[in-house]
């Protein structure tokens, strides 16, 4: 009996402790905190890195002054205005831009672009402004377009996010970008994944850099070097462990079930003891 009565406790801690903290699935925590307006890093402007592809438009009045830099096509171009994405689970994506006003440019290793009749012009590092005051400076200065306004759009800023064994391709069309997003985008926190220790590898002047963010605390989040994203970023979610369960209608009912559980055996312990 004294057995009996031991075995029965064992389990009882066994499923008490099976039962995952609510502090465990809670984003934020110490937002509290920041009821008072507290300012943030704002550096969030994308580096043009070697690999990247750039779309780069020129607008003049004349138009025939601008058509010998603007008359590169993309290779995939169906002929529709403007790009379009689409992202999986297996990570496949897509995109075509067609566009007569615009020429795509890639950044080669040693990051430089082929630019007609400027030639190479590098633009590693730099922004996408300071790429286009770049040009813009060196068509009105060389005056073959005096009113030439420039912009420079970045074609290759994706992250990759991981979950489990799957993962999604993302395509940004903005410059600021926040790892809140991305992982929104991605279908967020799910399945028993961890929020506490999210994983992002990036590549900074040719090494590779890892950072580690935890979702349940503003203040960590907030103040992390990697709270705005750079192109190619990978984000990788980690399964939690044992400490979580899946949070679906089935955990649910799982819960119910143990709590129940855990009171009859629980009860059959304390009436063996009294015995």
């Amino acid at each position: 009996m004294k057995y009996t009565s031991l075995l029965l406790s064992v389990v009882v801690v066994w499923l008490l402790s099976s039962c995952v903290s609510r502090e465990h699935y809670i984003l934020f925590q110490d937002s509290r905190e920041y009821q008072d307006a507290k300012r943030i890093a704002t550096t969030y402007d994308i580096r043009i890195q070697a690999d990247d592809q750039l779309a780069i438009s020129i607008a003049s009045k004349d138009k025939e002054l601008v058509d010998v830099f603007n008359n590169q096509t993309f290779i995939g171009s169906g002929g529709s205005q403007g790009m379009s994405s689409s992202n999986t689970q297996h990570g496949n994506t897509s995109s075509m831009l067609g566009s007569n006003s615009l020429s795509g440019f890639h950044v080669d290793n040693e990051g430089y672009i082929e630019f007609p009749i400027l030639g190479r012009i590098y633009v590693e590092g730099k922004s996408r402004r300071e790429v286009a005051e770049d040009i813009q400076d060196r068509l009105r200065d060389g005056q073959y377009v005096n009113d030439a306004v420039v912009n420079v759009e970045l074609l290759s800023f994706h992250v990759v996010v991981i979950r489990g064994n799957t993962g999604q391709i993302l395509n940004i069309n903005k410059d600021r970008c926040t790892i809140v997003e991305a992982v929104m985008m991605a279908g967020g926190f799910m399945n028993g994944t961890d929020r506490e220790d999210v994983l992002l590898i990036r590549e900074e002047n040719g090494e590779l850099w890892t950072y580690r963010v935890n979702f349940t605390m503003l203040s960590n989040l907030l103040n992390s070097p990697v709270y705005y994203l750079q192109q190619n970023d990978i984000i990788y979610i980690e399964p939690a462990g044992t400490q979580s369960l899946d949070e679906s209608a089935g955990y649910r009912y799982m819960s119910a079930i143990t709590s129940v559980l855990s009171f009859v055996v629980s009860m059959g312990a304390i009436l063996l003891t009294l015995k």
